[in-house]
């Protein structure tokens, strides 16, 4: 570039009063269409071939590249990769001047284009909008921008609302939308969108009768998973990765009965072109299809009579049956980094049922040696062990045995310090010693949440584990509510709490919670001891100690955890144990435990 054009571009001097022939101007074109429509792509090759002639109109520009945009709204200029490549260029100082055909070309957001017209100011580029007759770096220049840029924004508005009218009467008509990717069916394409159907593919509708048959039996979605995978039963991508919510997407396609589903989501503005996910079923509007049903209506139907059992709702929304709230399920974290679930692991003779463990990511994939067996890759499945409950609190029994010499006398001394700090004058009545336990429990429950929705950004659980857990936390949260309202109105106990009585009630209290000759330890003294517990592929088990309630807003972090005591439990000390408890376990059974005992510093 000569001296001439850097002082033209400092002083931001357009471009147009540069004719000389002997001063050069380097241009580049810009061309996009929304479409990837054969009218459309011809309507670029035609911008191209005009873009020649302006460039014979204008002996001084010398052409250095063409950005050209196939089949993407100009409503985002993020998603444009010529756009983006252009922007790039200019700030490198490829070129002097960027030529396109008119604003809505350029962009339909004003921001985008105010934005970008700026910015390529600072770098000594000028846009020309040909059609428009706009010089970005005349002193008009970005007034007028501004009034035709609105005006595209305002006409992609319009055609947003016109595409919005053709589905509703598309929807009217049964038009059927999407590509066809779905199991069981093929999409057999009309001349026009109104004439397109289904037409059965044999094979894979077998499968869909077989899902439906199986949940009529009373099997579960994750059973039947595994069943899928077992009977080489394939997918409609052509894999064998079945997964519980595979299987309900398929009990929940009302596709599978002969209907059109519309309204599952929507786009929430014309500018952003996200889509929104439509949660409320009742939002949905079925229309019976032009093609084969797989299933029978009745059998759809019976289906989600049995689905609709399975679910609660929470603040009018449906959730899933939050699993029980249990002490282990809040603290076990398996080695591939998946929380646990609870299961009914088996019932003795006595009826008395005892609970398993695992890892849910077993649960919803299967274990490594589910799909070995079934001939298929095992890597990045995991293959920890289940748990029985019974041998946690036996191993948590053991930890604090060790830990805690002489739990006695300490609940003594802690009865004492608290008998020592409690006076008369500083006595609360019964209804407010409830209202403010109630209080605090909600503050633990909101921490809960927080804690929750940040395991779930970091996708460090599922959609389904966390709306278990939310539905849980919201229950509780209703009750409390509900106890407060009450306890606010009623004003008749209203005498002090007298002091004897309270502290036998603590002493009471906590005896009961740091028992540790119970069968089963409290959920009070194993939420305030242990931060985590890691059952590892070897059979090893880490147990993180806290010391103190465990501070749910803080995500956990390991490395503030050393190594304190490593021991094993064998045989015969299982059987002691157990037949403390009235029950027995064979030798052929057992297994060596291997506990790993870390303790934080802070």
């Amino acid at each position: 570039m000569d001296n001439l054009a850097y002082k033209m571009q400092a002083m931001c001097i357009s471009n147009r009063s540069r004719t000389s022939i002997h001063d050069k101007v380097r241009v580049c074109f810009y061309g996009r269409v929304s479409t990837q429509h054969e009218e459309q792509v011809n309507a670029l090759s035609n911008q191209l071939q005009w873009y020649e002639t302006i460039l014979a109109e204008h002996p001084n520009w010398e052409k250095v590249n063409v950005y050209v945009d196939k089949g993407v709204t100009g409503t985002q200029a993020k998603k444009r990769e010529g756009f983006m490549q252009m922007i790039k260029d200019a700030e490198k100082g490829d070129f002097d001047l960027i030529c396109t055909r008119e604003v809505s070309r350029f962009a339909r957001n004003t921001v985008d284009s105010l934005q970008y017209t700026r910015q390529l100011r600072e770098w000594g580029v000028e846009v020309f909008f040909y059609n428009d007759g706009i010089w970005s770096l005349e002193q008009d220049g970005e007034l007028r921008l501004t009034i035709m840029s609105a005006m595209a924004q305002e006409e992609s508005k319009h055609i947003s609302e016109r595409v919005r009218a053709g589905q509703r009467i598309s929807r009217e008509k049964g038009v059927l939308y999407g590509n066809g990717n779905i199991l069981g069916y093929r999409l057999i394409k009309g001349k026009k969108s109104i004439d397109n159907t289904y037409e059965i593919i044999e094979e894979e509708a077998e499968t869909v009768r077989m899902i439906y048959d199986l949940y009529l039996t009373g099997m579960g979605a994750k059973t039947i998973a595994g069943k899928m995978v077992e009977m080489k039963r394939k997918k409609a991508d052509g894999t064998y990765n079945w997964e519980h919510l595979s299987v309900l997407r398929i009990l929940n396609n009302k596709t599978y009965a002969g209907y059109i589903s519309y309204n599952k989501s929507y786009t929430k503005n014309f500018l952003g072109h996200k889509r929104v996910t439509v949660r409320d079923v009742s939002q949905y509007e079925y229309v019976k299809g032009n093609f084969p049903a797989i299933v029978s209506e009745e059998t759809w139907n019976r289906v989600q009579a049995i689905k609709s059992k399975k679910v609660v709702i929470v603040d009018g929304r449906k959730c899933s049956k939050p699993i029980s709230k249990d002490k282990w399920c809040r603290h076990l974290v398996c080695e591939c980094g998946s929380v646990y679930g609870k299961y009914k692991w088996r019932t003795n003779k006595n009826g008395e049922v005892s609970n398993g463990y695992q890892c849910r990511h077993q649960i919803r994939y299967r274990k490594r040696s589910f799909h070995e067996k079934q001939g298929l890759d095992g890597t990045g499945y995991c293959n920890v062990p289940a748990i029985c409950e019974w041998k946690l609190d036996f191993m948590a029994k053991s930890i604090l045995e060790r830990l805690w010499k002489d739990q006695k006398s300490s609940v003594e001394e802690l009865l004492q310090d608290i008998q020592d700090n409690y006076s008369e004058e500083t006595g609360i009545t019964d209804r407010e010693y409830q209202i403010e336990k109630l209080k605090r429990e909600s503050e633990r429950l909101k921490n809960r949440m927080s804690n929750l929705v940040d395991m779930k950004l970091d996708d460090l659980i599922g959609s389904e584990e966390f709306e278990d857990k939310k539905c849980t936390i919201d229950e509780r949260m209703l009750q409390i509510k509900n106890e407060l309202a009450i306890l606010s109105q009623d004003e008749e106990d209203n005498e002090p709490v007298e002091v004897e009585g309270e502290i036998k009630k603590i002493k009471e209290y906590l005896n009961g919670v740091c028992d540790l000759n119970q069968k089963q330890l409290s959920d009070e003294l194993v939420d305030a001891v242990i931060a985590r517990i890691t059952p590892m592929e070897n059979g090893a088990f880490k147990w993180y100690i806290q010391g103190e309630e465990y501070d749910t807003e803080t995500s956990f972090d390991e490395s503030k955890y050393v190594l304190y005591d490593r021991f094993t439990l064998n045989f015969e000390e299982a059987k002691k144990y157990r037949k403390a408890f009235g029950n027995f376990i064979r030798a052929v059974q057992w297994k060596d435990l291997i506990v790993e005992v870390y303790i934080r510093q802070d």
